[in-house]
């Protein structure tokens, strides 16, 4: 299994610099309306720069990802989100991605090694352009959330996210609009959608190009 493991991520790290899905994948976990896609998916001209940590964390042979439940007190409340936000002056998103990961988690950054991006996605409610960067550890991690940003850090099995057992579609309601929300089912009491899942769907789209030649 840590062979694997290391397959794995070594298979990660070529793979993220090679051409990417981006919305052919993205699109797999985007809401949606009877007519189209319930939001644009194109930039605007005042969109800003953020940045997420997309962190897999291998412990006793098995990837988990880590994930937190956003706090009440800041945008997008109350949803499970990677940690991120948006890039300071002159910073990259592998320095901003990091550092929000600090700031979140209390997470020791030296212990992440970075071996990638996914492809950018645009979020019209934050009017954010968000590079998911993607990193990985072995070592055992000391967490203390801050609790003005995030009221849970959690972990859930990669191997979860691959197949279709936690994932369905609802249909929820926004201003008497029907939407079909594609959601994983991984927490008690809080689904996981919209643009976290949308990210992370591009990374399981090519994630299965390893495991389906297993």
């Amino acid at each position: 299994m840590e062979n694997n493991n290391y397959l794995f991520i070594d298979f990660l790290k070529k793979r993220l610099k090679e051409p990417l899905p981006g919305l052919e994948s993205q699109k797999m976990m985007a809401p949606t309306t009877p007519k189209d896609f319930f939001r644009s998916f194109k930039p605007t001209k005042t969109a800003q720069q953020s940045a997420v940590m997309v962190l897999l964390v291998e412990d006793s042979g098995i990837n988990n990802l880590l994930l937190t439940l956003r706090s009440m007190n800041i945008s997008h409340s109350g949803q499970i989100s990677f940690p991120g936000g948006r890039c300071e002056n002159g910073e990259t998103v592998e320095s901003a991605a990091l550092r929000e990961t600090l700031e979140e988690t209390g997470i020791d950054i030296n212990k992440i090694k970075i071996i990638g991006k996914l492809s950018d996605l645009f979020v019209p409610p934050s009017d954010n352009i968000i590079t998911p960067v993607v990193g990985y550890t072995s070592e055992k991690l000391s967490i203390k959330a801050n609790r003005d940003e995030v009221d849970e850090v959690f972990f859930v099995p990669f191997a979860n996210l691959i197949g279709d057992e936690y994932k369905r579609d609802e249909e929820w309601d926004f201003n008497g609009i029907k939407v079909k929300v594609p959601i994983w089912d991984i927490h008690n009491t809080t689904p996981l959608w919209g643009a976290t899942a949308m990210i992370l769907a591009e990374l399981i789209y090519i994630s299965k190009e390893f495991f389906d030649q297993k």
